[in-house]
């Protein structure tokens, strides 16, 4: 779910969300079934990673409980994290994307609001999603130094978020808001977003992974709900035709977005099957 590349050897590294507990991660130039070169286990139900190359670290988010464990990004096996963030004050709640800012020493970290302490039955509470903003060395009960939060932003499952590093914008795939956020990187609060992504020419269905390309000033979007990848420039904004498309499947084939499925049940008054995902 969360891949990052290294920069300077090609590296592939892997978190795989709720499916397997590790990070793997593969030669820049391995094909087929072949074995990782390295394997990082992870608490259950890692989602993304990023990386400081400066600090030479590996940052992975963990949805719940939620929390960022940070690794020696040359870390193996089950090896103990450099540290944690963690605790009441970060307002984390079902952790997801991550963004890591080395230019301006900066870690976005995205919130979907659900929150419970797992050791208490019935205290669940549904809190404001947001985007949480720490110090990128920020460890233990660190309080964000701010939060973008409210209406006007937008964020409804946001998954996936990386950096134009050369303005310190942030983008989001906004899932089931079915769009691509643009914030600065000083925004804080309820603030709506620089630019929005998002109509019937866009293509966008369901965008969970996100990526720029800074040398052809695009962004690439994966759309989990129509099996594509959709690329826009780097300015888009509005209800825009994506520049160019990659698709693994028919055109106008809507995904059933299953995730986990594992019952099933047939109602026989309405002859339908029930799936719960």
């Amino acid at each position: 779910n969360g891949l990052y590349i290294d920069p300077k050897n090609g590296d592939i590294y892997s978190v795989a969300m709720d499916t397997a507990d590790n990070m793997i991660v593969f030669s820049h130039d391995a094909v087929g079934d072949v074995a990782p070169i390295r394997h990082l286990s992870t608490p259950h139900r890692n989602f993304a990673s990023g990386a400081s190359e400066a600090k030479g670290e590996m940052y992975i988010t963990i949805q719940y409980p939620p929390k960022v464990m940070v690794y020696d990004k040359m870390a193996t096996g089950n090896a103990t994290p450099k540290r944690i963030l963690e605790g009441e004050h970060t307002q984390l709640y079902d952790t997801h994307g991550i963004v890591i800012d080395e230019k301006r020493n900066l870690m976005f970290v995205g919130s979907w609001g659900n929150g419970s302490n797992y050791k208490v039955a019935g205290s669940g509470k549904f809190y404001p999603p947001s985007i949480n903003v720490y110090p990128l060395d920020a460890s233990g009960d660190t309080a964000p130094l701010r939060i973008i939060s409210g209406p006007k932003p937008q964020l409804d499952w946001a998954g996936g978020m990386t950096l134009n590093p050369d303005t310190g914008e942030i983008y989001v795939a906004n899932d089931v808001g079915g769009s691509v956020l643009v914030f600065k990187g000083t925004d804080k609060g309820d603030v709506a977003p620089t630019r929005i992504i998002k109509g019937n020419k866009t293509g966008l269905n369901h965008p969970a992974g996100i990526s720029i390309d800074s040398k052809n000033k695009e962004v690439w979007i994966s759309n989990m709900g129509n099996s594509t990848a959709t690329c826009y420039s780097l300015n888009a904004n509005g209800d825009v035709a994506p520049v160019r498309t990659i698709r693994s499947a028919p055109l106008g084939r809507q995904s059933v977005k299953f995730g986990k499925p594992q019952a099933v049940a047939y109602d026989s008054k309405r002859e339908m099957y029930l799936v719960p995902n």
